[in-house]
């Protein structure tokens, strides 16, 4: 008798690294994942250690391993997906000269600001269809020319965490389109490196990864993890892309016709497109996973980061989250509001100085209220981005919700009743992780399909009519204090 297979998704995210493993049939049957620290600083620094990075993938996946082993089953397969637009200078023995800047890193602000003001700015968007902000590596290295000259000067190479833990488990330097495509330094049309983007940034082509198809695979048996894995006789690792592409094709949003709504360490709102596209107004992203195939949308800052924040460090109660995330429905949110802008924003302000902040503040609110507050301000600003890509999208069916926010009933309610739309859920899954299975899958010749979607709440209209009144005074105090 042969054992049973799986395909396994390993997803690099800011916060957590997960390693899932799934039935050809999609079904998810063992899972494990590990918590990555992040450095920030008042000088808008937000860095991880590379090693550890590694590290962390390296023990989810032996961990996954082992679980699966144990339930007679073998990896047929193995696909990869990370967070966008981190950075890293690796010396000539590819070791880190300074620690790996991810996209919540904002000291580049100046130089994001000074090149979209430019003539050059605009036109590298519109070739690269990354927004010009501090999180794009290619403002990333110009900084780092002009405040790190002495690492800049030996970097023998630039690459994403991604390419590190890619590298430090199959020994070579690649990068799929998707992750390319959020540096800043990709003509996502040509899906090759752009010549002025790299003159900006002030580096040479032979120092960036080799650029090849997603399903770029290798043999799991050249994995330095190849003795812990439980292996099917020819199975393959295969590159994948990023999270938010992959997430988009987990959710089978082209076939679907829908937005795709994610909230996890961050916000975003993505649709599916065969054309490349960009928009000034917005400054939306347009991300390749190969020719022909697009993701549009508009990121945020506003995700769980701040929910994290306001509880870990401003209420000092870490590892409450879900029984005051539970509390929080249970209570009035009266006319208390929160700008939940603590990593400044993104869409669509594009601006990192931006703060956050709660207003209307009374003596018996308690805990319970200010998250109240923030999940509602993070919901609100989810809703001004689905108005703003609806009309980019065009053609836009409904609305699918995704990310462990959404589990929470009185959450889903809240946006069902803020949508315009119909709006559908994710029950199970991670988009990420199962999209990264899904492109793995397809180099085995095993399809698996989008990730199940069921119908969303309803909202009464009464709730409509209350949830439009505080978004629109919401609204209100965002144009007021962005002055």
């Amino acid at each position: 008798m042969y054992p049973e297979i799986c395909l396994v998704g390993l997803d690099l995210g800011t916060t957590t690294i997960k390693a899932m493993a799934y039935t050809p049939a999609g079904e998810l049957f063992a899972s494990r994942s590990a918590v990555v620290n992040t450095e920030t600083g008042p000088d808008g620094r937000a860095v991880q250690d590379p090693n550890e990075v590694a590290g962390a993938a390296v023990e989810v996946l032996r961990d996954l391993a082992g679980e699966i082993a144990q339930q007679e089953c073998v990896i047929a397969a193995l696909g990869m997906s990370a967070a966008m637009h981190s950075l890293v200078a690796l010396d000539d023995r590819g070791a880190p000269l300074v620690p790996a800047m991810t996209w919540m890193d904002a000291r580049p602000a100046d130089v994001a600001h000074a090149l979209w003001a430019s003539p050059e700015g605009p036109q590298l968007y519109a070739r690269t269809g990354t927004p010009i902000h501090a999180m794009a590596p290619v403002c990333k290295l110009a900084w780092m020319r002009q405040t790190m000259p002495a690492e800049f000067a030996k970097a023998r190479r630039f690459a994403s965490l991604k390419e590190y833990v890619w590298h430090h488990l199959f020994r070579e330097w690649v990068c799929d389109p998707a992750m390319a495509s959020a540096t800043g330094l990709f003509d996502v049309r040509a899906l090759d490196w752009d010549e002025a983007a790299l003159e900006f940034a002030g580096i040479r082509r032979d120092q960036l990864s080799r650029v090849v198809p997603a399903e770029w695979s290798r043999p799991l048996s050249s994995c330095r993890l190849a003795r812990c894995l439980p292996l099917a006789e020819g199975a393959q690792a295969v590159l994948g892309g990023s999270d938010g592409v992959l997430a988009t094709l987990a959710a089978g949003a082209k076939e679907r016709e829908m937005l795709v709504v994610t909230i996890g360490t961050s916000l975003a709102v993505r649709a599916a497109s065969r054309k490349a596209a960009t928009n000034d107004r917005l400054r939306t992203f347009c991300y390749a996973l190969g020719e022909g195939a697009y993701v549009l949308g508009a990121p945020s800052n506003a995700g769980g980061v701040a929910i994290d924040w306001l509880v870990q460090t401003l209420l000092g109660r870490p590892g409450e989250i879900e029984p005051l995330l539970a509390a929080a429905g249970e209570v009035q949110p009266d006319d208390l509001v929160a700008l939940p802008y603590v990593a400044g924003e993104r869409a669509p302000f594009w601006d990192e100085r931006m703060s956050a902040a709660w207003v209307g503040l009374r003596l018996h609110h308690g805990p319970a209220h200010m998250v109240r507050a923030a999940v509602e301000g993070v919901l609100f600003h989810m809703r001004w981005l689905v108005e703003e890509m609806r009309d980019l999208a065009g053609g836009t069916r409904g609305v699918m919700l995704a990310g462990r926010l959404f589990e929470q009933p009185w959450i889903a309610e809240t946006a069902a009743a803020l949508l315009p739309v119909p709006v559908w859920m994710q029950p199970d899954g991670d988009g990420a992780t199962y999209g990264a299975a899904m492109v793995a899958g397809k180099q085995i010749g095993v399809d698996l399909p989008p990730l199940a979607v069921v119908p969303g709440p309803q909202a009464q209209a009464e709730q409509r009519a209350e949830v439009e009144r505080r978004y629109a005074e919401w609204r209100k105090w965002v144009d007021k204090l962005r002055r």
